[in-house]
């Protein structure tokens, strides 16, 4: 899912030459002003939705993109929100929304899409219009009146940057499940495309932030969730790969983590041309060394035979491309050779049990 958001927004006084008016290229970051104060005696609060799917829901009541007065009234509440509390000005509303080639008496259009954007809103809640506000030259979304999905993820990011131990996995946990999917699926205009780039990378940084979190209190179900999620959007992303094979070394899946360092090495040394790290090396180590240990499980130790006859005939020959640390050493030909009798005792008795399956021995 594109690249990776920030701050608790407080509030300040609003309307007049008070508020702070940006013009807005096609470019929106993570940058936050003051929030203005609501006008309205009537306050309702709004749940708001741009990942997966635009939608703005009060009480039980919700809609959707089509139901907000079409593509121009739901574009133009997204350029609100992907820039918020801040006014965004009415020249950059109609490049927005028409590029290079706009209409004859495009502000008066966008002005009677910002009316039927509001009349759609108030239909919802009585009071919700008042959550586009406007503002000398422009238009802002006043976030008094909305709870956007995409800001509870920064804002909660934000947290989590800031807290220790467990506060911080929770307050990662909540920025995650904020997120449901990619940023306004069903719209290609290129300046949403950009701004879905931004939430991902944005995502990807807090995944592989909040496994190296999660795996240092010790919540290895997270630590291992957070980090195969990250490297599904980044396949190269290292931190995250350390993380899963320390997950795997602490709950004793000795082999499980071998295989996931050779799907990392495999994949690097594919498409990179280059090896794993050293934190990557370091985990593979202490993961082998591990295994070597374990006498009384013959799966397990025929498991690492397999990794480690694999790990001889693929790897390069250079021998600074093979792990170093404890426990890691080049094979040579007296491991090699232990290691294939090991299978080849299993494969014979596997061929033995196929013939002749009572005489399969213990």
């Amino acid at each position: 899912m594109t690249k990776s958001m920030q701050e608790e927004w407080a509030r300040a006084s609003g309307g007049g030459a008070g508020t702070s008016q940006v013009e807005v290229p096609t470019h929106f970051g993570a940058q936050h002003a003051a929030r203005p104060r609501a006008q309205a005696d009537v306050r309702p609060r709004a749940q708001v939705t741009l990942c997966r799917s635009l939608s703005v829901s009060v009480g039980g009541t919700t809609v959707g993109p089509r139901q907000l007065g079409g593509a121009k009234p739901r574009q133009i509440l997204v350029a609100l929100l992907l820039h918020p509390e801040q006014a965004v000005c009415k020249a950059s509303l109609v490049r927005l929304l028409w590029g290079g080639s706009p209409p004859a008496g495009a502000l008066s259009t966008l002005e009677g899409y910002v009316s039927l954007l509001r009349k759609r809103l108030e239909g919802l809640a009585p009071g919700l219009e008042n959550a586009v506000r406007t503002v000398p030259g422009g238009y802002l979304a006043d976030l008094a009146f909305l709870d956007v999905d995409v800001h509870r993820f920064r804002r909660l990011g934000l947290t989590a940057r800031s807290a220790v131990a467990e506060e911080a996995v929770l307050a990662y946990a909540g920025a995650i499940d904020a997120l449901t999917g990619a940023l306004l699926p069903e719209e290609d205009v290129d300046w949403i495309e950009q701004a879905r780039e931004e939430l991902d990378g944005e995502l990807l940084q807090v995944l592989t932030d909040a496994a190296a979190v999660a795996l240092e209190v010790g919540d290895l179900g997270r630590a291992h969730r957070w980090a195969r999620a990250a490297i599904s959007m980044d396949p190269y992303d290292e931190p995250a790969w350390r993380v899963v094979l320390e997950c795997c070394e602490r709950r004793g899946l000795y082999a499980d983590g071998l295989r996931a360092y050779d799907e990392c090495r495999r994949l690097l040394a594919g498409e990179l041309g280059c090896t794993p790290g050293p934190g990557v090396r370091e985990a593979f180590g202490r993961l082998l060394e591990r295994a070597k240990q374990v006498d009384d499980d013959p799966l397990a130790a025929l498991m690492d035979a397999v990794v480690r006859l694999h790990l001889a005939v693929s790897s390069p020959a250079e021998p600074t491309t093979e792990p170093t640390g404890p426990g890691v050493d080049r094979a040579d030909a007296g491991d090699v050779e232990e290691d294939w009798r090991l299978l080849e005792r299993f494969l014979s008795m596997a061929r033995r049990h196929t013939e002749h399956p009572s005489r399969l021995s213990a």
